[in-house]
C-alpha cells in the first residue's frame, strides 16, 4: 500500500490543480499539469504506470473542467481525439529522451509545449470554419487565436510553457524524494 501513495497523491495533486485552474481560466488559462504529466510519465515510469496515470487523470479531469468551463463540447470526438493525440505524442516525445540530464529533460518539456500547441491549434485551424484556410489563418490560431476571444493563443502556449517547465521540475525533484515508481528489481538467489 505504501509503495502506491505517492503514486496516489501526485494523482490526486494533479486533478485538484487541473480542477483549480479550469475554476479561474482568466487567470491562468492552460496553466494545467497534464502535459508535464504525460511528458514525465514517460520518463520517470518504466511500468504501465508510466501511460495509465496521465491518461486516468485526463479522463477523470476532462468531464469535469468542461463543465466547470461551461464547455460541453468535450464530447465532440474531433476535439477528444486531437487532444488524445498531442497527449500521445508528447508522451512519446518523452520517451524519446529518457534518461537524459535534467536540464534537457526541462528543454523538452519546453518543445513538449510547442508540440501540443501546434498539433492542437492547427488541427483547430483545419476543423474550425472560424479560420480562413489560408498561412494567416494558420499564423491566427496559433498566435492570435478565434475571431472574438479575449485571450490570445500565445498566453495558452505561454502558460502551457511555463507549467510544463514547473510540473516537470516538481515531478522530477520528486523522483529522488520519493520511492519509485519502478517495480522492485528481483533480489538475488542465495547461494
Amino acid at each position: 500500500m505504501n509503495r502506491y501513495l505517492p503514486l496516489a497523491l501526485f494523482t490526486l495533486l494533479v486533478v485538484l490543480f487541473r480542477c483549480i485552474g479550469s475554476a479561474y481560466p482568466e487567470s491562468f488559462p492552460n496553466f494545467q499539469p497534464l502535459a508535464a504529466l504525460f511528458f514525465c510519465g514517460a520518463i520517470m515510469a518504466k511500468d504501465w504506470r508510466g501511460w495509465v496515470t496521465p491518461i486516468a487523470a485526463w479522463l477523470v479531469t476532462y468531464p469535469v473542467n468542461a463543465i466547470i468551463t461551461g464547455n460541453l463540447h468535450f464530447l465532440e470526438p474531433a476535439e477528444f481525439i486531437t487532444t488524445a493525440v498531442a497527449f500521445g505524442v508528447v508522451f512519446f516525445f518523452g520517451k524519446s529522451l529518457a534518461p537524459k540530464h535534467f536540464a534537457t529533460t526541462l528543454a523538452g518539456a519546453v518543445l513538449a509545449a510547442l508540440i501540443f500547441h501546434l498539433i492542437t491549434n492547427l488541427a483547430a485551424w483545419i476543423g474550425s470554419p472560424m479560420y480562413a484556410k489560408t498561412f494567416e489563418g494558420a499564423i491566427q490560431s496559433l498566435w492570435t487565436g478565434a475571431p472574438g476571444s479575449t485571450i490570445p493563443s500565445w498566453v495558452f502556449l505561454r502558460n502551457m510553457v511555463g507549467a510544463n517547465l514547473i510540473f516537470t521540475a516538481i515531478f522530477l525533484s520528486a523522483r529522488f524524494a520519493l520511492p519509485s515508481f519502478s517495480p522492485a528489481p528481483a533480489t538475488a538467489q542465495a547461494r
